[in-house]
């Protein structure tokens, strides 16, 4: 292996706008762990430094949970007719083969760890745990407005379109600064507004709340009676959401709006009512059809009745919202 001189940054925590400048800049680090729950970011991050790869057929390998041998061989390979080669690797259980890899690595070797967990106790465990500390951490976490702001700005050129900023505080306010949601939304107005402004009704109007696009998500779980995926989507709402009474007043107000939909024809009377726009209503309209009427009253009534066994005290506060998860999906 080549001894691989480490520049003073090293080992220190980068945020992601840090990671272009320096890889373009020429400094190169032998291992990477992307840690943060941006996905859009990660993604982003991974195509940095594969940029640095010359024909990635042959220098870019992906491994599924390999052994420490296989990552070791992988890492310490020659690249071909490129300066680079990247491996990538989403968790790293055990180190028996990579021991002092990181100390003197092969200088023409990337390694990119996309998600690792964090590790137990035992030998094995505090081996694992050493080796990642000596990988570059990028954070991956979602953006702050600012750099948000500079990223819609540079996507607008491209898109040739104007973004009014009330349209884009309103648009990172609704996705939660997520970018892979601002990134999927962005590119719906802009198309929406090719050659115009992006403006704050523009956003109302195209683009769901993160929230309520989580619930809209839960729905069609909910509907294809995927308990595995409903459990994931409940999971990924924030804690203020997870909480029984929170919990309940959203579930209980979109299946409300379903059921009323599925029972009313009048559109008029129905976007007075809901309070919704036309295309909400389209959406309300498809996903009821999913359900049906007699469905969605059984699910309302479980709903109902659970939230009087939680305030009775019958059900658990800490299984109230699984509960409440599990009524909609069973809604008998």
């Amino acid at each position: 292996m080549l001894a691989c001189g480490a520049p003073k940054w090293y080992n220190k925590l980068m945020k992601f706008a840090e990671l272009k400048k320096r890889v373009m800049g020429g400094e190169i680090l032998p291992a990477y762990n992307l840690t943060g729950t941006d996905e859009y970011l990660k993604t982003s991050a991974i195509k940095i430094l594969r940029s640095k790869v010359d024909m990635p057929e042959l220098n870019y390998t992906v491994l599924e949970n390999p052994t420490s041998v296989a990552l070791r061989d992988a890492l310490i390979a020659t690249p071909m007719m490129s300066e680079y080669r990247c491996v990538q690797v989403d968790y790293i259980t055990e180190t028996d083969a990579l021991n002092g890899y990181l100390d003197r690595p092969n200088r023409s070797s990337i390694l990119i760890i996309t998600d690792q967990p964090a590790v137990g106790k035992g030998k094995a465990a505090e081996s694992v745990r050493n080796f990642i500390a000596k990988a570059e951490v990028v954070d991956c976490s979602p953006l702050d407005e600012r750099n948000i702001f500079g990223w819609l700005a540079s996507e607008a050129v491209k898109y040739d379109v104007k973004v009014e900023r009330a349209a884009a505080s309103l648009l990172v306010e609704y996705c939660r600064n997520d970018m892979s949601r601002i990134s999927s939304e962005f590119g719906k107005l802009a198309s929406y507004r090719t050659g115009g402004i992006i403006k704050e009704e523009d956003v109302r109007d195209l683009v769901e709340p993160e929230l309520d696009f989580a619930v809209w998500q839960l729905s069609g779980a909910v509907a294809a009676r995927n308990g595995k995926e409903a459990l994931r989507i409940y999971n990924s709402f924030d804690e203020s959401a997870k909480a029984p009474e929170m919990l309940f007043g959203i579930l209980y107000n979109h299946f409300r709006k379903l059921y009323y939909t599925a029972i009313t024809e009048d559109d008029a009377l129905l976007k007075k009512e809901l309070g919704i726009k036309d295309n909400a209503l389209f959406a309300n309209r498809r996903e009821a059809k999913k359900f049906g009427r007699e469905r969605l009253k059984k699910i309302l009534l479980a709903l109902g009745e659970t939230d009087e066994e939680i305030k009775n005290g019958v059900v658990p506060r800490e299984l109230a919202s699984e509960v409440l998860i599990f009524k909609t999906l069973t809604d008998i």
